[in-house]
């Protein structure tokens, strides 16, 4: 009983060590023309322009980073393989999400809370 005990906390300690929800993933929207952005640095950034585009560009990246990353994988509208940051084309008119599962050095992870950008233009 005492063994079984014993390894049922070490588990548990694993998996509760293994997501400490520190690190931050924010976005920033890169609008043409001379345009407005807003939230840049947030969880949830937007912009607008009068382009009469469909796309503009914009990026994920990770903020308030507090241990040495091992590997990044991205997920959602974000497809990059690895680095602390991801660029991507948001369209028009709908929104471009991601969040990032950060690996360790030191064997703990986390995954971040879903970072959303949105872009309009004038048509």
């Amino acid at each position: 009983m005492k063994t079984t005990i014993k390894a049922f906390a070490l588990v548990a300690g694993t998996f509760f060590a293994g997501s400490a929800f520190s690190a931050q993933l924010v976005c920033d929207v890169y609008p043409k023309s001379g345009g407005h952005s807003w939230g840049n640095g947030t969880a949830n950034c937007s912009g607008i322009d009068f382009s009469f585009g469909s796309s503009t560009g914009g990026r994920f990246y990770l903020k308030n980073v507090t241990k040495p990353i091992e590997q990044v994988s991205w997920s959602g509208d974000a497809r990059c393989s690895g680095g602390t940051s991801c660029n991507v084309t948001i369209r028009a008119y709908s929104n471009t999400s991601a969040s990032a599962l950060i690996l360790y050095k030191d064997g703990t992870w986390e995954r971040t809370k879903t970072a959303s950008a949105y872009y309009e233009t004038g048509h």
